[in-house]
């Protein structure tokens, strides 16, 4: 699977809309919904303004791979899932805003998906949606921090964006009736 640096390069090589981390989300978010690795609509959303037909094509390879990678590891009962963002090394701003931007992508990407109304899904799954609007609309330039505090905070805010995103993909795919699941608009 391609690192963070290795998928924001592409990424702009390709001169998509998107960087790494919001990609990352946006494939989470939508495979959250509906477990299907498009290609097609992979590369409608994330590379919409890519004009190198050459470039357009790796990139949109590579983000069908990553895309099965991340259904398989979503799917997975060990909780393989981890959100791709900067290494730590980078500092907290960067892997702050990273984080801002993951949620972001993955917001949109279960409403690519369909999910318009979230009055039909679980009290939980509401919840961790407006937690990730909060996120998304935190100030950047108030992240600032670089003790251990902030460190932890971040660390564990990350690990429950993660259980998040599981937990949003077993309710839409533990299901038993497919009638029983909120209404997906296509």
């Amino acid at each position: 699977m391609l690192n963070f640096e290795d998928l924001n390069k592409l990424l702009i090589d390709a001169r998509a809309g998107s960087r790494a981390a919001e990609c990352h989300g946006f494939l989470c978010g939508y495979l959250c919904i509906t477990n299907n690795v498009e290609e097609e609509m992979f590369s409608k959303f994330l590379l919409a303004d890519s004009i190198d037909d050459v470039t357009f094509d790796e990139c949109s390879a590579q983000i069908a791979k990553l895309a099965a990678d991340i259904n398989t590891q979503i799917s997975s009962s060990d909780f393989e899932l981890q959100l791709l963002l900067p290494d730590d090394d980078r500092t907290l701003t960067e892997r702050s805003i990273a984080l801002m931007q993951w949620c972001q992508g993955f917001l949109s990407g279960m409403g690519v998906a369909g999910i318009v109304d979230t009055g039909s899904i679980s009290a939980e799954s509401r919840d961790l949606i407006d937690d990730l609007y909060k996120i998304c609309r935190l100030d950047a330039d108030e992240i600032n921090g670089s003790g251990e505090e902030e460190e932890s905070a971040l660390i564990e805010l990350i690990e429950y964006v993660r259980m998040g995103a599981i937990m949003i993909h077993e309710e839409f795919h533990s299901l038993p009736l497919a009638a029983s699941r909120p209404e997906v608009l296509h």
